[in-house]
């Protein structure tokens, strides 16, 4: 019976080990393993940006169906990342790269133009190590803006507020979850526009 007892204990230890490192292997797979899949679909997205006219983006945000074209290009030199940025934050929309929450302003707009992202190494994945001061640079097909980070704060992803701006302010929010490979809390941080450069027409 003891003999028995010990193999079973023997045979499950086996099983935990086994299911360890099979779980460890979807989790880094989950973390790294799309980096290919989502370069390419941001290279798809590069493509569809540079070949844009000024006479589709005269259409306006009627033609910029959620995850179907990109609105923006973003970059944060600390992080050494640069992304296009789509309209929408669906699922189907983040697997493609950062989203623009679509109720809120576009960028250099009155308001607070909030962008959204998934906390993978391919995107928000360091979001934390922004500092008050620091520039994010967005490029429409109009102008480009720089942003200048005002703070940082962890809330519950209740809190909607974060998303809201005071008349006259112009806002840029970024969002993710928190901490790294959970979504009980959003990691949020807020920026302020701080220099526009409109683009020769």
């Amino acid at each position: 019976m003891r003999l028995l007892a010990a193999r079973a204990a023997g045979a499950f230890g086996e099983l935990a080990l086994t299911c360890g490192v099979v779980l460890t292997f979807f989790a880094v797979y989950g973390l790294y393993g799309t980096d290919g899949e989502i370069e390419e679909q941001q290279a798809r997205l590069s493509t569809v940006w540079a070949a844009t006219t000024a006479a589709s983006a005269s259409r306006g945000e009627a033609a910029s169906r959620e995850g179907a074209e990109p609105v923006s290009r973003m970059s944060i030199p600390r992080l050494k990342k640069s992304w296009v940025v789509v309209e929408g934050v669906s699922q189907k929309a983040l697997r493609r790269g950062p989203g623009h929450y679509p109720e809120t302003a576009h960028p250099g707009q009155e308001g607070n133009f909030a962008v959204a992202a998934h906390r993978i190494p391919a995107f928000f994945w360091d979001l934390d190590r922004l500092r008050e001061g620091d520039p994010v640079v967005v490029q429409t097909r109009a102008a480009t803006y720089v942003y200048r980070v005002t703070e940082q704060l962890v809330v519950t992803p209740e809190s909607v507020d974060v998303l809201a701006a005071e008349p006259g302010e112009r806002l840029l929010t970024l969002t993710t979850c928190h901490p790294r490979m959970a979504n009980y809390q959003r990691l949020v941080v807020h920026a302020e526009l701080a220099e526009t450069v409109r683009k020769d027409v």
